[in-house]
């Protein structure tokens, strides 16, 4: 496949930026009827004035509630989260009682749904006819939302779920350390050539070919996404399909490969990709630069991505990372988001990420 001419790269930072139009009035909460704002499929969404009982269906929100404390406003959870999600029940063990809501199908129980009465639902914008469908069916306000692999757009959500639960204070703590996260890494990095930025090729959801048009951990660790100019598959998704030639042509200093499945759940993996015959050309196969990274696990969450984007920028850039501990900065950023000890340790054991922590 071509890479798009670049008369269309504004059509697609328009696309993937969508997430970063919410709407919100001034101050932490909504205080009348009337509220509303745009979600990540361009869609208007009233907001009620006050947010009591959520059901998320987007397993990143569902994260963010829970990082806000809010975790006991959540009154239904979409199928992941409530049976795959290894992380979350880390995070929330409780979470693994609420009722799940919909299915890998992407279908809804909507009797269950109007039993469970929530204020609001979040649903992810990758099921278009899903929100619509609810909305019209049951008349509860219905937001599809999601990061679209934006730094911005997960700090917008995160003042967004602040607004509503009256939890503007935590989010804009959690927000600002976030950002400050972040521009320690650009800083430390400095101004880059872009020949001095490892050409980077994503191979995300079970899939060599499938991968990301925008992916900001990449571009904030020093790195350049070679799939940058395309164009996303369809709205609410940044992912699309590539070919193996294409990959060659592209001919990568770094292959990155989800790896947030467990080991046995891994349909890609390093050691395949090292050996696969076909990309033996390929400099990153050369110098056996392929590595697993975190990727979307079904989008984001706030504290895996600060982690991660950390991993990228020690990976792109060991002569100026060489000596940060990522194990420790790992422990400290959940625990700042979660107030709980070890999560990334256990995390990195979980996915034997042995890499990630050597020191």
């Amino acid at each position: 496949m071509e890479k798009r001419p670049l008369r269309l790269i504004p059509k697609l930072l328009i696309m993937i930026s969508t997430v970063s139009a919410f709407i919100l009035s001034a101050g932490a909460v909504f205080p009348s009827q009337g509220q509303t704002i745009k979600d990540s499929l361009r869609r208007t969404v009233a907001i009620p004035p006050r947010v009591e009982r959520i059901l998320s269906l987007q397993p990143e929100i569902t994260r963010i509630l829970v990082a806000l404390g809010a975790a006991d406003r959540l009154v239904g959870v979409d199928y992941f989260i409530g049976r795959d999600d290894h992380l979350f029940k880390i995070l929330f063990p409780g979470g693994t009682r609420l009722p799940v809501v919909s299915m890998p199908d992407e279908s809804v129980n909507k009797e269950l749904i109007v039993r469970l009465d929530p204020d609001i639902i979040f649903t992810s914008p990758t099921e278009l006819q899903v929100p619509e469908s609810i909305q019209r069916s049951l008349g509860i306000p219905v937001a599809a939302l999601a990061s679209m692999g934006s730094f911005d757009g997960l700090l917008k959500e995160m003042e967004l779920v602040g607004a509503l639960t009256g939890l503007g204070e935590r989010a804009g703590e959690l927000g600002r350390y976030f950002q400050e996260k972040i521009r320690f890494i650009t800083e430390s990095i400095g101004p880059l050539d872009p020949e001095d930025r490892p050409k980077t090729y994503l191979a995300f959801w079970s899939s060599l070919v499938r991968t990301p048009v925008f992916y900001e951990p990449v571009q904030a660790a020093g790195g350049r996404n070679v799939a940058d100019n395309l164009l996303p598959s369809h709205l609410g998704t940044i992912g699309t399909i590539i070919t193996v030639e294409q990959v060659i042509k592209w001919d990568p200093d770094v292959i990155l490969i989800q790896g947030s499945f467990l080991p046995r759940e891994r349909q890609v993996t390093v050691g395949g990709v090292l050996a696969d015959k076909r990309l033996g050309s390929v400099t990153a196969i050369k110098q056996g630069r392929v590595h697993y990274t975190l990727g979307f696990w079904y989008w984001w969450d706030p504290a895996a991505v600060l982690a991660e984007t950390l991993y990228l920028a020690k990976l792109f850039h060991p002569e100026k990372f060489g000596r940060l501990d990522l194990e420790q900065e790992g422990n400290a950023i959940f625990k700042m988001f979660y107030k709980k000890t070890d999560i990334f340790t256990n995390l990195m054991r979980f996915l034997d990420f042995h890499e990630w922590t050597e020191k």
